[in-house]
């Protein structure tokens, strides 16, 4: 066993493919499948369950996968500071988030520090992310909660809140804000289950005993969007997510708390390790405000 195997194994779990790993790696596609190989043959069980489209991790390699993330995250922080005190020039850091408005931002000021760090990133929905976090199959997450998680490291970026959306001739658009009570019966195009809106917007209907229709479940933010403007029913959409499309109209709801923050989580084991170090020490500084620069 060695550490271009273990690098090996990471990068395919991350990037889901041999080939992806081997693209971002900079290296041959048989010398990852070598190295995978000669990794699985070391430890006696098979490290992934080889698929059409790509490769899902066995029960072995999500066991192994925590502690070599921890290893190569470790190996980059001794590397720093061996090259210039804390200084972080080279690195790798993957990054999940569900508003790239909020996520953005910070990817930016972070690259203008740390230019030579190469930024892999995920975009799902919050209760994705906390498993990937979780697992350690991301350094980091921006994801959506009603209070910080206990078992990971959570800093707190801004403050929202759930919108109904309607379309703009709709005749609520020029209302402004709209009682909860009236949702009821009200056709919705929904978010996924995993959607941490849909998961406060349900849970402040089943506090009030309001029934909605469920007309349309969509898997992302813009779908639903797109399904919002052409008239297909009402949508949800956290208030600095609402963007500037003048066929939507997001109004407030009265009645009920539909409050939510960005955080940013990591895995309580790396926070302290190399380019997560970094990138939560560059996300410290910024203010709880709208656009986060």
């Amino acid at each position: 066993m060695n550490f271009a195997q273990l690098r090996a194994f990471y990068a395919v779990a991350q990037h889901g493919t041999f080939s992806a790993a081997a693209l971002a790696l900079n290296v041959s596609q048989p010398a990852i499948t070598q190295h995978v190989r000669a990794l699985e043959e070391a430890m006696g069980n098979r490290l992934f369950h080889r698929r059409g489209t790509g490769v899902d991790l066995t029960q072995d390699g999500n066991d192994l996968l925590p502690h070599v993330h921890q290893i190569i995250k470790g190996l980059e922080d001794v590397t720093a500071r061996i090259d210039g005190g804390k200084e972080l020039r080279t690195g790798h850091l993957t990054i999940g988030f569900c508003s790239p408005h909020v996520a953005m931002p910070l990817i930016r000021r972070f690259r203008q520090t740390r230019p030579g760090i190469q930024i892999d990133t995920r975009m799902s929905n919050t209760s994705m992310l906390l498993e990937m976090v979780s697992q350690q199959r991301a350094d980091i997450a921006v994801v959506t909660l009603t209070e910080p998680r206990t078992e990971l490291f959570c800093h707190r970026l801004v403050a929202q809140e759930v919108l109904i959306l309607v379309p703009a001739d709709h005749p609520w658009a020029g209302r402004g804000e709209i009682g909860i009570a009236e949702l009821s019966d009200q056709p919705f195009v929904i978010r996924e289950a995993g959607s941490m809106t849909r998961q406060i917007f349900e849970r402040a209907l089943g506090e009030k005993g309001i029934a909605i229709r469920h007309d349309l479940v969509l898997a992302s933010r813009e779908a639903m969007k797109e399904a919002v403007a052409n008239g297909l029913g009402l949508g949800i959409v956290l208030d600095k997510e609402l963007g500037s499309d003048p066929r939507l109209v997001g109004l407030r709801v009265t009645g009920a708390s539909l409050s939510a923050s960005e955080y940013l989580v990591a895995h309580p084991e790396i926070c302290e390790l190399g380019a997560v170090r970094e990138f939560i020490a560059s996300v410290a500084g910024v203010p709880e405000e709208p656009g986060l620069s």
